[in-house]
């Protein structure tokens, strides 16, 4: 969920929900104010209109909006300025989810950081009332260097403690697993037989492959991956090894707007 760029500019625009964040070179104010012009004469003309996350989306239903408990969850877990941009990215996600629920199978989710994506998950779905267990895997201290040949880590990441705030916060879900290791490793401490819904944020293309090496299998027909960084170009190296991965396997991974992947197992 983390995109790397030379400075990030905060757009507040007057929307009810989310915060507009946009990620990319900006040379200096006037690049950072011609974008803020820009959304504000879209919203003028287009009406609604979704600005944020890099993505703008003029005169669209925006249905995902009604879901009052989906808002609720988002809004209730959404710490900072940088979470509440990501509406549409976990509203994907709530849709993957809630679909998966049709299906047996646990949820899984690589690549947890502070917990906001699956915290959001496990209040909309209820999951404590739920027959499955989500297993949350992380090192909760960032990339290992040997798996970070595409140098997408972070000192965000190797926050003093995250691990034990990881862990309070889902302590509330007796069926919600934080496993804490290096993946694939850390698969043979904890992991699921069966799957019907897996969100990989890895930003690591070498421990994205594992991860899908490793549990591929155990994903059941019909079962739901989404990729995080899939579509951004910063993480290119990710896409172009998951896409010949899935070829391989007869699969094709769909590309979203707002820069993740979608793959449904047949």
């Amino acid at each position: 969920m983390r995109q790397q760029s030379s400075k990030t500019t905060y757009l507040r625009v007057r929307l009810k929900d989310e915060v507009s964040v946009f990620y990319g070179k900006f040379r200096d104010r006037s690049d950072r104010e011609f974008l803020n012009i820009a959304i504000q004469r879209f919203r003028q003309i287009f009406r609604p209109v979704y600005a944020s996350d890099n993505v703008i989306l003029l005169g669209r239903n925006l249905g995902f909006r009604r879901d009052q408990k989906l808002m609720k969850a988002f809004r209730n877990n959404a710490a900072n300025d940088q979470e509440r941009s990501l509406l549409l990215r976990v509203n994907t996600l709530a849709w993957a989810a809630a679909e998966a629920l049709r299906l047996e199978g646990d949820f899984v989710e690589c690549g947890v950081w502070r917990g906001f994506c699956s915290g959001v998950l496990t209040e909309y779905l209820e999951f404590q009332n739920l027959d499955r267990a989500f297993y949350l895997y992380d090192t909760f201290a960032g990339i290992p260097a040997e798996l970070d040949s595409e140098k997408h880590d972070s000192p965000l990441f190797h926050e003093p403690g995250l691990y034990d705030r990881v862990v309070e916060r889902f302590s509330r879900y007796p069926n919600v697993k934080v496993v804490k290791g290096i993946i694939p490793n850390s698969f043979s401490t904890a992991a699921p037989e069966r799957i019907a819904f897996m969100h990989i944020d890895l930003n690591s293309s070498t421990s994205e492959i594992a991860a899908l090496e490793a549990l591929f299998e155990r994903v059941v027909p019909g079962g739901f991956i989404v990729f995080d960084d899939y579509g951004w170009i910063g993480y290119l190296a990710q896409q172009l090894a998951e896409e010949a991965w899935a070829r391989q396997r007869k699969h094709r991974i769909l590309e979203l707007p707002t820069g993740q992947g979608l793959l449904i197992k047949h």
